[in-house]
């Protein structure tokens, strides 16, 4: 591959969606063309599957996309524990592969349990209880541990949680007629301040996209807006491109978590040129607070998509400007280059 490195890498994970969360969009767009990658979800639904052209095997121990688990409650734990070394085992022997990503604690250490050559990425917090000598040993077991922004974890680099945002384009609008809310639907995300937020606004529209535990809920509360905000279907990594321009304004809502809580829609709304509407404390306010506006109750959030509506023309510069700081700032090969160092430190040159 002219030089650059080529592995095969199975990625591990308890909670990731395949198509859908950042365990799937951006630990792809990190290993870009120049790698191959099967996953292991522990909370998919069982089998093989594929999507996007990338194989993933679901072992059906919980619900991280809305599939209920094979075992009980009761039972899931003990099998989990049984089971899942055994068929992480059975996926490395066929797809080949020359080591294991984790995305998480939960699946590192039962990957740790095979024997196999493992790194950490670890995409959120660990639990508290692993902090210590748990945490210690399964890092030290590591070929290597990095993390993603808001991980906070010790002693662990990090590297940024970008995605590929060559898949979006600026698309200017006459008037702005919709707003979006791209989001796991829990009450993390607060869907229902969106929801609000948009009846109280003058004649702004709203669409959520995204699947999670609230989906049936909201959509129902939905059935109430005479209209004005529908619950759509998820869309999959290599398709979200295909929003750009069907809105003018991006929302982000979500509680307040850390100091600052990092959230990866945001620069996916600042590549398409959308007019971006955020929390306080998010990522953005901290970086480039002249790009964006901020809310923090369904009536500030009214008031911001009626601003919106009123200064449409006067806000046409600030967001290219913010297209264009985020494309530099937020570049996917930020990461990917020192992703490349890192596994050329590890395994040298593999052409």
């Amino acid at each position: 591959m002219n030089g650059r490195l080529a592995l095969r890498i199975l990625i591990a994970s308890s909670g990731t969606i395949p198509g859908y969360s950042g365990g799937w969009t951006t630990t792809l767009d990190l290993l870009g063309d120049s790698h191959q990658a099967m996953y292991v979800l522990l909370n998919a639904k069982p089998g093989i599957h594929s999507m996007e052209g990338v194989k993933w095997l679901g072992l059906g121990s919980g619900r991280a996309d809305a599939h209920p688990s094979l075992f009980s409650h009761r039972l899931a734990g003990p099998l989990r524990k049984v089971l899942a070394p055994s068929a992480i085992k059975w996926a490395f022997r066929k797809f080949n592969a020359e080591f294991i990503l984790c995305l998480d604690e939960n699946i590192g250490f039962l990957v740790q349990k095979t024997g196999i050559p493992y790194a950490m990425r670890f995409h959120r917090k660990v639990e508290p209880s692993v902090l210590g000598a748990p945490l210690e040993k399964l890092l030290k077991g590591a070929l290597f541990a990095t993390a993603t922004p808001g991980a906070d974890i010790p002693g662990v680099e990090v590297i940024p949680h970008n995605q590929d945002l060559s898949r979006f384009s600026f698309s200017p609008a006459t008037k702005p007629r919709k707003a979006l809310l791209l989001t796991c639907i829990n009450d993390v995300h607060e869907p229902d301040l969106f929801v609000e937020g948009i009846c109280l606004s003058k004649n702004m529209k709203g669409d959520i996209i995204g699947t999670g535990p609230a989906r049936k809920r909201i959509k129902k509360a939905c059935l109430n807006t005479a209209g004005r905000v529908r619950v759509l279907d998820p869309v999959p990594r290599l398709q979200v491109g295909q929003l750009s321009g069907k809105y003018q304004v991006g929302v982000a809502t979500i509680i307040r978590r850390d100091e600052v809580v990092y959230q990866m829609k945001i620069n996916m709304y600042l590549a398409c040129g959308m007019h971006t509407l955020v929390k306080p404390y998010t990522h953005i306010v901290k970086e480039a607070p002249e790009l964006v506006d901020t809310f923090s109750t369904p009536r500030e959030l009214a008031e911001r998509l009626d601003e919106t509506v009123e200064k449409w023309k006067e806000l046409e510069p600030r967001r290219k400007m913010a297209r264009e700081w985020v494309l530099k700032n937020y570049s996917v090969e930020i990461p990917r280059r020192r992703f490349r160092e890192i596994l050329k430190n590890t395994f040298g040159d593999i052409t």
